[in-house]
């Protein structure tokens, strides 16, 4: 039995789905991919926000609760939502999206909700930690947490901004989420990890890729990743750094690419827990 304990983000039991398209749907039931996530060893489940509609109408979310408790899933993660610093109708939205979230949460029992921005909006560092702050405010009613994610195209590009936002923001329902992806992309150093602080990291992800990518890096996000030492990251230093910093939670897992969505579930969802965890070993007694 290992020691750490792996969530299986969205995209690793979503099989086929149309990844960047506007209805990303999986076409696998959710019944079925949680029952792949717990069999092949996952602690957690994620979903996307259409997935979660769908997962209400189908099963309804009591049941789901039930779902995941019984293949011995417990951590449950929501995905993702954008929009939720800006205004207008983008923000009317993205605040629908919101309440639904936060009521999934609730009613489920979210560990978290992940949030970002995939535009590279220009905001202000006031701006963002104000929102966050509101953001984390409502998760903490709902009983969940908020996870900011860096991305290298988005409005907060690195986990150093990311981490000025969550402590300007000062709720300790917000936290930050860190993608080994996002922060190979971003250019960041993984040494400057070591000093993120602890308390503020809310979850962690891990995944693999090619060094070099072509045509639009978004697309890339989306298309190029690979099973952890099927590509060219140096995931065991981006794992001791993050374990330098104390952090004690969970690690998710995010295979999100083209190949990978071609494997059968089980396949592909074993694939994935085992590869992640080759990378973790076991902590000294």
């Amino acid at each position: 039995m290992s020691t750490y304990e792996l969530i299986a983000a969205c995209w690793v039991t979503a099989g086929d789905a149309p990844a960047m398209e506007e209805d990303d749907r999986s076409p696998l039931g959710v019944r079925e991919r949680i029952e792949a996530a717990g069999r092949a060893g996952f602690k957690g489940f994620g979903i996307g926000y259409l997935d979660l509609l769908d997962a209400e109408r189908e099963v309804g979310f009591p049941d789901l609760k039930l779902m995941l408790a019984d293949n011995g899933i417990k951590y449950f993660e929501i995905e993702f939502l954008v929009n939720w610093f800006t205004t207008g109708e983008a923000r009317k939205i993205s605040d629908e999206i919101r309440a639904n979230m936060l009521r999934a949460a609730e009613a489920v029992g979210a560990r978290h909700i992940k949030v970002g921005d995939h535009t590279g909006a220009k905001v202000s560092v006031d701006r963002l930690a104000e929102s966050f702050a509101g953001l984390a405010a409502d998760a903490a009613k709902a009983g969940t947490r908020i996870a900011l994610e860096p991305m290298p195209f988005g409005a907060v590009k690195t986990p150093q901004e990311g981490l000025e936002v969550v402590q300007r923001a000062g709720h300790p329902a917000g936290g930050l989420l860190i993608d080994i992806w996002h922060t190979v992309r971003a250019g960041v150093d993984f040494a400057t990890l070591r000093d993120l602080p602890a308390e503020h990291l809310t979850s962690i992800e891990l995944d693999d890729a090619p060094l070099t990518w072509e045509g639009d890096l978004l697309a890339d996000t989306f298309h190029g990743r690979r099973l952890c030492g099927d590509g060219e990251f140096d995931v065991a230093g981006f794992v001791d750094a993050i374990k330098s910093t104390g952090y004690q939670g969970p690690w998710g897992v995010e295979i999100l690419g083209k190949e990978y969505r071609k494997l059968p579930l089980n396949e592909a969802v074993d694939a994935a827990y085992r590869t992640t965890l080759s990378f973790l070993g076991q902590p000294a007694a």
